[in-house]
């Protein structure tokens, strides 16, 4: 009798995910380090179960070594890079019938990152309004002036990694 192929979708109930993680982690591992091997790439695997507690599996390398790895992409390389990988995703999740909108992933994560810094510097502003003389406040002007052209700079760049994304999309619909 054959196996039957479950849904994907979380588990509601604790106890099953549990029973079902400690199911599937070794099998998880043991492809990992089977795909390090056949493929000769670097890999790292960093899984949390749902009681919290991690699990991590390197390939031939540290951890340290592989984030210093990363760390040596440019903002550029990184910024493909992971347009590569959520496509890749959502092949997959459109294989599954899963609809996935990547535009607006990005821009809801970038939207809250930005929105808590937005809150934080106007509780800010509005303790130090209080008590500030006119050099003070010239040095906040100025301040501003440079936040105000790093989210300029910030930006255009997510506009043209956009703009990639949306080059990448339409050669795909050519290509297929």
């Amino acid at each position: 009798m054959g196996r039957v192929k479950l849904k994907i979708k979380k588990l509601e109930s604790f106890t099953p995910r549990q029973v079902t993680y400690a199911k599937r982690k070794h099998g998880i591992i043991k492809t990992a380090k089977e795909l390090s091997i056949l493929c000769d790439v670097d890999i790292v695997l960093l899984m949390f179960s749902p009681v919290g507690k991690a699990s991590l599996c390197c390939g031939k390398h540290s951890i340290g070594e592989f984030i210093a790895k990363f760390a040596q992409l440019t903002p550029q390389e990184r910024a493909k890079r992971k347009l590569e990988t959520l496509e890749a995703l959502k092949k997959t999740f459109m294989k599954l019938d899963h609809d996935v909108n990547i535009a607006e992933f990005l821009d809801r994560r970038n939207f809250q990152v930005l929105r808590e810094k937005v809150r934080f510097l106007q509780t800010h502003l509005s303790e130090l309004h209080t008590r500030l003389s006119v050099d003070d406040l010239q040095q906040l002007e100025n301040s501003l002036r440079k936040s105000l052209y790093r989210i300029r700079a910030h930006k255009v760049n997510m506009l043209q990694v956009q703009h990639q994304q949306d080059q990448f999309m339409s050669s795909e619909c050519i290509n297929q």
